[in-house]
């Protein structure tokens, strides 16, 4: 301990002593070498750097703000090594605080708010191709956040799930942190002399803020900027094994409706690595049973919402089948920074139609590398039943890299029944290119409709956008022909011309209470293929991030529409018409660090020849890590000079988790519009890397008595073998 204590010391009288001399230039300082070490004995993953061969691994120390002072020395210490041997990669970290008691964790859930939460982070780019890799972040009390990184950070799979085995504990000088990745889990090439592998270490302090990095990044990129990484050289005589993976599951079901059914039931997932960047997942017996219920949202436009996919198989690799109006997390691409209004492929196409669950046979899903292609292939099929036949999907993508961050590809979905032959084609072509600082995104896509032979069946988009340290320029122009459809993936609006155009300007802040400041102005509209505007927006906004991690997003919107249909909001009639209105918009979220957490939205402003007032606001009560309490309300109004229109939405989450192997979560939501209340229980123990047992129960009351529950109790039990 003594040690320890004045290693620290040192290090920060010196980094003192340097001054502004130790301060580094982010955008040229060279990225950085270590070495592996092959292990002379064993390491005993408990969480206490204690073993002698650590003592031999090379030592990294020398890390770097990214902020809130970019190119600063860290002001606490960090230890790193790396080892090796014939079945894992080792890694440890001895993360030094000077005030451990102010150390934050938190939560103990997988893939927790790493934001919000002290953590170490690791990216692990083993085919050493600057564009694919790992990401893994874990927090001081054990729990993980993993995923894939596709095309330099630019794509995500969030879902996927990698094999490690992690432990921490906790010290009066700060915490430690010991990990085996099995070799057999990590894909890369098998080679018999050295490899190198792109690498890079994250370590956060919360507190202050302090994001630091060994192999130094700008302010505004992240660790899965894998072409930022640094070199780990030294890995000699490694193989990747089978990487064969056998998951059988067995389940219980028992439906609560107006015939209450059993059903127990049995599955199985393999996935194999065909070579060591391709690999094929198989499923038989798809079950869901354990997905978490979807949000019940109002929707007070005319428009369809997107609702994401929540199931793990449809999930993994889903970054690959991407095509459309995507965003990089980097830049504002368009009205909202998270908008989804156009995806060629969106799985809740398969195995749901309006809102019904349809069991799922099985299927395969074929994706990885090709020399210098991602490819991917998806076959599912799901059962019929009374009302609508067994269906087959059926996707193919293909996309080739080009220059350093830049890509051109091809998509095909088909979808076939027992009732036709061809029910269904989309295909599509899209070059994404990234050139330094500047975006170039496009796509042309066309699907087949029998219903609109003579209408055309075709959408395109073309981006352009800029994003620096200080400003994010951006524009595009999108066009949707009235037969455009595609029936395995998503459409917002069809038979319109989009515009859109941006101007952002970021400030970033070294100290006070602002960490970054982002004023904004845009322009949306949407031209109606027969000649005249169907809406245009206006918006001027400020978007602020604190420097105790809370945000504040606001905006005044001025909008002009005009209907030429009449519609129906939740029975209100909206008459044919031209309309001009005002709206101002904030979001909050507060510091979710704190024991009390505030968060809030409003949009308050005219809508069409009317009023709209949404409010939102939720308090999230947190005991420690373990312990917490979410209450929310979501509350609309809109009055017209006919009709009011109240559409509320009230939840209540509590979670209660035990430790990062046993996490339970009990959620309700009420929807004053349809009068319906949603119930969720989800108990998830993992006895096992990626095994679960998991008790769910999923229940919808009518509360106005017309319609019986409809629900479900399952219980479902995985085990993964590593072979």
């Amino acid at each position: 301990m003594i040690r320890r204590y004045f290693i620290l010391n040192f290090c920060l009288i010196s980094s003192f002593l340097l001054g502004n001399d130790s301060i580094i230039d982010l955008k040229t300082f060279p990225r950085p070498t270590m070495n592996a070490v092959e292990s002379t004995g064993e390491i005993v993953i408990d969480g206490h750097v204690d073993e002698a061969a650590w003592m031999a691994a090379d030592s990294i120390t020398e890390f770097y703000q990214s902020q809130p002072n970019p190119g600063y020395p860290p002001t606490e210490r960090t230890v790193v090594r790396v080892l090796y041997d014939k079945d894992f990669l080792y890694i440890s970290a001895v993360l030094y605080d000077s005030e451990p008691d102010k150390i934050i964790i938190e939560s103990l859930e997988q893939d927790f708010d790493s934001q919000s939460s002290d953590a170490f982070a690791i990216m692990l780019d083993t085919f050493n191709d600057d564009k694919s890799g790992y990401a893994f972040l874990f927090n001081p009390a054990g729990a993980i956040k993993d995923m894939y990184i596709n095309n330099d950070g630019t794509s995500l799979n969030r879902a996927w799930e990698g094999i490690v085995y992690p432990k921490t504990s906790m010290h009066d000088y700060g915490w430690e942190l010991e990990l085996a990745f099995p070799l057999t889990s990590l894909r890369f090439n098998p080679s018999d002399g050295e490899q190198d592998w792109g690498i890079n270490f994250l370590r956060r302090v919360r507190r202050k803020r302090e994001d630091l990095y060994w192999s130094p990044i700008e302010p505004f990129e992240k660790l899965i900027s894998v072409s930022k990484g640094g070199t780990l050289k030294g890995l000699r005589g490694i193989q990747p094994g089978r990487n064969l993976q056998v998951k059988p599951f067995g389940v219980g079901n028992r439906i609560i409706s107006e015939d209450n059914t059993n059903n127990n039931d049995l599955g199985l997932d393999v996935k194999y690595s065909i070579t060591p960047s391709l690999t094929l997942d198989a499923t038989y017996n798809t079950d869901f049973s354990q997905v978490e219920a979807d949000e019940e949202r109002v929707n007070l436009t005319r428009f369809p919402l997107f609702f994401p996919e929540k199931r793990d198989f449809f999930m993994e690799n889903a970054g690959l089948f991407e095509f459309g109006d995507l965003s990089n997390y980097l830049y504002r691409m368009g009205p909202s920074r998270y908008s989804r209004s156009f995806t060629m492929f969106h799985s809740r196409r398969i195995g749901l139609e309006n809102g019904q669950q349809i069991p799922i046979t099985g299927g395969a899903r074929l994706s990885g590398k090709i020399g210098n292609f991602d490819v991917g292939y998806l076959n599912m099929t799901a059962e019929g039943t009374e009302d609508i036949p067994r269906t087959r999907f059926n996707v193919a993508r293909i996309r080739g890299n080009i220059l350093k961050k830049s890509n051109v590809g091809a998509i095909l979905v088909d979808r076939s029944s027992n009732s036709e032959d061809r029910e269904h084609q989309s295909i599509g072509v899209d070059l994404n290119l990234n050139i330094n600082k500047l975006l170039i995104y496009s796509y042309l896509a066309k699907t087949s409709e029998t219903e609109f032979e003579d209408g055309d069946n075709t959408a395109s988009r073309l981006i352009i956008a800029w994003r620096d340290s200080q400003w994010d320029l951006s524009a595009y122009y999108k066009r949707v022909g009235p037969g455009f459809n595609p029936k395995v993936g998503f459409i917002q609006r069809t038979n319109v011309g989009e515009s859109f155009a941006t101007v952002g300007y970021h400030k970033r802040y070294t100290k006070g209470h602002f960490l970054n400041v982002n004023p904004y102005v845009f322009i949306n509209q949407f031209e109606n293929l027969d000649r005249y505007m169907e809406s245009r927006a206006v918006k001027a906004g400020l978007d602020i991030q604190f420097m105790n991690g809370a945000m504040l997003f606001s905006g005044v919107t001025r909008t002009e529409e005009n209907i030429k249909t009449a519609f129906t909001l939740y029975e209100a009639e909206v008459p044919a018409d031209a309309y001009v209105f005002n709206n101002l918009s904030l979001y909050y979220r507060g510091d979710r660090t704190r024991f009390i957490t505030i968060n809030g939205n409003a949009s308050i402003g005219g809508y069409f020849h009317g009023t709209r007032n949404s409010v939102g606001l939720s308090a999230n009560i947190k005991k420690g890590y373990r312990f917490s309490v979410n209450i929310g309300l979501n509350k609309n109004v809109v009055i017209f000079p006919d009709a009011t229109v109240n559409a509320d939405v009230y939840t209540l989450k509590i979670k209660y988790n035990h430790s990062v192997k046993l996490l339970n979560t009990l959620y309700f939501q009420y929807n004053t519009a349809n009068e319906k209340l949603v119930t969720n229980f989800r108990m998830n123990l993992i006895h096992a890397p990626l095994s679960d047992l998991f008790l769910v129960y999923s229940n919808i009351s009518d509360v106005k008595g017309d319609e019986k529950d409809n629900g479900m109790i399952a219980l479902k039990f995985t085990k993964l073998f590593a072979l």
